[in-house]
């Protein structure tokens, strides 16, 4: 395993621990409670319906994860090797 593709898998762990963690505030934390509490009229604010919270949360991870995979072909793309300039056969300065 080379150092690009280390630097990598820990980058994408990392983005995909964040996309779970705001998938599961989403679902399971204070935004339920608030919304408990808006449904029985304790806040008269607007706010968008659940379905299109978790849209705006999915819609991201998405594009992450094509960034992602574009990000990981480019790493794994095979290298070229350095053009070998000495059999050119061009003169300098004739």
């Amino acid at each position: 395993m080379t150092i690009r593709s280390a630097v990598f898998w820990v980058a994408a762990a990392c983005c995909v621990c964040a996309e779970l963690a705001i998938l599961r505030s989403l679902l399971f934390g204070r935004a339920r409670e608030a919304e408990a509490l808006d449904s029985m009229g304790a806040s008269r604010t607007a706010h968008a319906s659940r379905p299109a919270d978790i849209v705006w949360a999915i819609l991201p991870a998405v594009g992450l994860g094509l960034v992602l995979y574009l990000t990981w072909r480019a790493v794994e793309l095979p290298r070229e090797p350095a053009a070998d300039v000495s059999h050119v056969g061009a003169t300098i300065g004739a």
